[in-house]
């Protein structure tokens, strides 16, 4: 039996994206036996290009179950079959993904009908499944929609199982690692379903080939084990080892990450992750105060490091509508537009957006303190077990560094704090901006210290 499976999801980075649609077929090789199709409440906004692709907008999945209350009826129906989708490492990465934040462990043998198609249907221009749909005669009437999707798929899945006289699926691609989820790593991962941490992965001299981090460590380095494409499979062929370092704290996994992105540069990470991002907030003196600029990093330091444009526009928004004061009054006019749309767009740490078409009164506060609001604080993230903590310093308005503590204590011992504290150093911007993100969207506790 197959379960023929299409996700809609709200896009974003990887475990973070949440499922706003899903469909599955159950389909014996001839017909289609029993369906489930239904919207999905992803508890978060719907960005407005998955909006405009799907046409699914935030009001359809208001009512909408959440995906707990679908969750067993999924598992039953899927369960004892494939897991077949046209890209499936995408959709089975992200229904794991969300069973995984439910504590369960969702594992099946899985199907991807894009290898497939280039096997037994040669010489295509492309095989996007709208591509396939057109070139074998599918229709499909509801494109970028989880039913529609799941029912050319299922069409295509027809055709292929028609063509495979030699029986192929059955007996080679079903036994390979992509489709029965079975790697050589998946007994050291088992246990870390949902622990956060950054992994290595390592040659056969020893040599670090690829850097990650995951709060669900287990769902992301099978990713790299059961994906089928070429820098997958090249990757695969060259991995002899792995070794994880739990943090607790995925702020520090990300901070981690960088720091050793940065100095061993692997080869299998994309060159954005290996090399400093070389954009910065930069101050440039005007009558009435520094105005801000988004730049590439040259020889000066920038006041905070962005990872790109959009970035650095998103920290200036949040500081207008912080402040209460227009955009132009605190960035060069070559960005106004681009503040405004996202003050428009967007509701930054929960905070109701400003009408930016009428005029906007405020006193006029520097970056820095808006960044950090008060000279010298003391952020709480969570630990690598239970009773430890991981402890972020902010002194004269900037982030210096971090460290762990094991007592509650500890966290308000600001002398102690100071002579354990691993810091920034170099590369302070860049790791300064990253836990300001994490302050203001309320991942950090702040404490008092001594």
């Amino acid at each position: 039996m197959y379960a023929v499976i299409d996700l809609e999801a709200t896009g974003g980075k990887p475990s973070e994206e949440r499922i706003i649609e899903v469909a599955i077929f159950l389909f014996d090789g001839k017909d289609i036996v029993d369906q489930f199709i239904s919207l999905v409440n992803p508890d978060c906004p719907i960005p407005p290009f998955v909006q405009k692709l799907t046409g699914i907008k935030q009001r359809d999945v208001q009512s909408a179950p959440r995906f707990h209350e679908i969750a067993k009826r999924i598992v039953k129906l899927t369960e004892g079959s494939i897991f077949v989708a046209h890209n499936a490492p995408f959709d089975y990465r992200v229904l794991r993904e969300e069973f995984a934040r439910l504590g369960y462990d969702y594992q099946r043998t899985v199907l991807d009908t894009i290898p497939l198609a280039q096997k037994f249907i040669p010489d295509l221009p492309a095989y996007g499944l709208a591509t396939l749909c057109e070139e074998l005669g599918i229709t499909n009437a509801k494109r970028h929609r989880a039913d529609g999707d799941a029912r050319a798929t299922v069409k295509l899945l027809q055709i292929l199982l028609e063509i495979d006289r030699e029986k192929y699926i059955e007996g080679v691609f079903l036994k390979q690692p992509a489709a029965t989820g079975s790697h050589p790593f998946s007994k050291q991962i088992e246990p870390l379903v949902k622990t956060t941490g950054i992994y290595y992965l390592f040659n056969e001299k020893g040599e670090v080939i690829y850097i990650g981090k995951s709060d669900q460590l287990r769902v992301r380095i099978d990713r790299h084990f059961l994906s089928t494409n070429e820098k997958a499979l090249a990757l695969q062929a060259e991995v002899r080892s792995l070794r994880v370092e739990e943090t607790g704290s995925l702020l520090l996994a990300e901070i981690l990450e960088h720091l050793a992105l940065q100095k061993l540069k692997p080869a299998y990470n994309s060159p954005k992750d290996k090399y400093s991002l070389r954009l910065g907030l930069f101050p440039v003196a005007a009558d009435q105060g520094d105005l801000w600029d988004i730049r590439a990093i040259r020889h000066d330091l920038p006041h905070l490091q962005v990872a790109d444009g959009t970035a650095g526009v998103k920290v200036l928004a949040r500081w207008a509508m912080r402040t209460g004061v227009l955009p132009s009054a605190i960035a060069l006019p070559k960005h106004v537009p681009a503040i405004e749309k996202a003050l428009r767009d967007f509701s930054f740490e929960g905070i109701t957006t400003h009408d930016v078409g009428g005029p906007l009164t405020g006193k006029y506060t520097p970056l820095h303190q808006v960044t950090w609001p008060r000279p010298q604080m003391v952020l709480v993230d969570k630990g690598r077990k239970s009773g430890m903590n991981t402890v972020f310093l902010v002194e004269d308005h900037q982030c210096m560094g971090y460290t762990t503590t094991e007592l509650a204590s500890e966290t308000q011992d600001l002398k102690t704090l100071k002579k354990k504290l691993t810091r920034f150093n170099q590369l302070g911007p860049y790791l300064n901006s990253l836990v300001a993100d994490a302050y203001w969207a309320g991942r950090l506790k702040e404490v008092k210290a001594k």
